[in-house]
């Protein structure tokens, strides 16, 4: 028979385990931030350097960055040399650190898979990097694709990876061209990428991220349908200001929250969550601008 003590040796190192395991599980969820930019293909008066140069150097404490699209001009093999040849760009260019959307320069097929293997996730629907979702601490980032792939099997994925989304977690779209017409200067996709918003909208989503207008622009939350919903809404971001052509101030609509009153220049978008916290502050990536905010803005769910 074993002795009380031999009894109490075994029960309270078991309690001890318990305790640390109960409070590791009550941790709330850590810091992620996420440095968004895009449109990068032509490196205009050396913006996408000087971006490059911000996220290496100045503002380098962001988890991952998400590149909203257009990374070269037309997607052949010399254009991926081209972009990924700009200084510091394969520094960037990591696996964990580089995410990116499929888009419309992006055109060749075979060439996107052959530089993005390695480095972006794939799916487990078709095993390509054409689409994908990670997740960090409470955050999950969803990139789907308007290029490539069979839209029934992505749909069917991207629903069954929904289900595994918790309510109180952050849920973010990425694909690249925008979804509403009159927006911005660029044509809409909303017929195409309407169930898409519906599965997002339905499980809570929080921001839908794209590039393709070489604007930036945020909006108010979303429906959807388009229509304010100031409760349940999704926020859009566009920034496709990587270094792509300039284009004059937009238009503020019905959906506007934020866009600046010029013609567009380099910023990068910083979307820093903690717990039920989101905060947006957009710089100016400009030489000599001193990363001036252009637009803060703090959402609390």
């Amino acid at each position: 028979m074993k002795s009380k003590a031999t009894i109490l040796g075994w029960i309270v190192p078991f309690y001890l385990i318990m305790i640390i395991c109960s409070i590791a599980l009550s941790q709330p969820p850590g810091q992620v931030k996420i440095a968004v930019w895009g449109d990068s293909r032509e490196n205009k008066d050396n913006a996408t350097e000087g971006i490059i140069n911000i996220l290496l150097n100045e503002i380098s404490d962001w988890d991952f960055t998400i590149h909203t699209g257009d990374f070269t001009h037309k997607g052949r093999d010399e254009d991926w040399q081209r972009s990924l040849n700009i200084k510091g760009m394969k520094q960037l260019f990591v696996s964990g650190k580089f995410l990116l959307c499929t888009s419309n320069h992006d055109e060749g097929q075979a060439e996107w898979d052959k530089y993005t293997a390695g480095i972006l996730p794939i799916n487990n629907a078709d095993s390509t990097t054409h689409y994908y979702a990670i997740q960090k601490e409470n955050v999950h980032v969803i990139f789907l694709d308007s290029m490539y792939s069979d839209f029934d099997k992505m749909q069917m994925w991207l629903d069954q990876y929904l289900i595994n989304v918790k309510k109180e977690e952050w849920l973010i779209g990425v694909w690249h061209i925008p979804c509403y017409d009159r927006l911005t200067y660029k044509k809409g996709i909303f017929d195409m990428c309407e169930p898409w918003l519906k599965s997002l909208y339905r499980h809570g989503g929080d921001f839908v991220v794209h590039g393709h207008a070489h604007v930036y622009l945020r909006t108010k939350p979303l429906s959807s349908e388009g229509a304010v919903d100031l409760e349940n809404g999704m926020v859009h971001i566009i920034n496709g200001t990587g270094g792509a052509t300039w284009k004059k101030a937009q238009n503020y609509t019905e959906k506007t929250a934020f866009t600046p009153n010029t013609t567009s220049f380099p910023c990068i978008v910083f979307l820093t969550i903690k717990g039920n916290i989101a905060k947006i502050q957009t710089v100016d990536a400009r030489p000599n601008s001193k990363l001036a905010i252009i637009d803060e803005w703090i959402w609390a769910r």
